[in-house]
């Protein structure tokens, strides 16, 4: 089953891991290897379960909370997989993928302080990891720090300058709070990096716009559209742009 798994022949990996349960009903290996299969064919409630049976077995095993409380989360039960991960973390304090896992648990409950706790642990416990300081910027610009979300999204993007998703948000969170030459700054960086993202396109056509480059905005409005001609809300920005450089005296959009 193992070998199977490994050459993505996940169908018939079941099937062995199966086998293999029937052989030895408390194997534990076997249902949480079986666990993880169900995950990557898009079965995770079986895969809950199994990974429930595992944790029976186990009794308190941290591993086995810390594998339930992951596919909790993929299953869209955060409230729950949070309860798993902090029963993991009390046995495995400085498991930097737990306390992440736990944060992300937490912002999707709206409790961005909580989350922000828990980013913080996910950091001190791995410092190279660009991921966990950018979702710890992300928590801190929900909960209102914005200042400490921008020096965060620096280290994230410093770890791994050429993923997009840290410059992008970095980008969003200038433009919310008004910070706009910065925000134009972010978000060409981003465009660069992401040169496919209507979103990306879209908000530096708002950043550009509100800092008076009309014709700026609207070629980026353009190129988000040509990029998704469905887009309502580039389409409406564009609409705006243009009114408002048509009109006698000019404006923003």
């Amino acid at each position: 089953a193992l070998a199977l798994q490994s050459l993505g022949r996940l169908n018939e990996a079941v099937s062995q891991y199966r086998d293999a349960i029937r052989l030895k009903r408390d194997y534990v290996d076997a249902y949480n290897n079986l666990a993880s299969a169900l995950l990557q064919t898009g079965a995770p409630t079986e895969a809950i379960a199994t990974y429930e049976r595992a944790l029976a077995l186990t009794g308190n095993s941290p591993d086995a909370h810390y594998n339930l409380a992951n596919a909790l989360l993929e299953k869209n039960r955060p409230q729950e997989a949070a309860e798993h991960f902090k029963v993991a973390l009390q046995s495995i304090p400085d498991s930097a993928g737990a306390a992440n896992n736990l944060g992300v648990a937490l912002a999707s409950q709206n409790r961005p302080q909580d989350a922000v706790a828990a980013f913080r642990a996910a950091v001190a416990a791995e410092p190279d990891s660009a991921v966990a300081h950018r979702n710890l910027a992300d928590a801190l610009a929900t909960a209102g720090q914005v200042d400490e979300a921008v020096a965060e999204y620096g280290r994230a993007m410093a770890l791994a300058p050429n993923d997009p998703t840290a410059t992008y948000n970095l980008g969003a969170v200038l433009l919310e709070a008004q910070r706009i030459p910065e925000a134009v700054t972010a978000l060409r960086a981003a465009v660069a990096l992401a040169p496919q993202s209507v979103d990306a396109h879209n908000n530096l056509g708002i950043a550009l716009g509100s800092s008076g480059d009309l014709h700026g905005a609207i070629a980026q409005f353009r190129q988000a559209l040509s990029l998704d001609a469905s887009s309502a809300e580039a389409q409406r920005n564009l609409q705006m742009a243009e009114s408002a450089l048509a009109a006698p005296q000019g404006g923003r959009p």
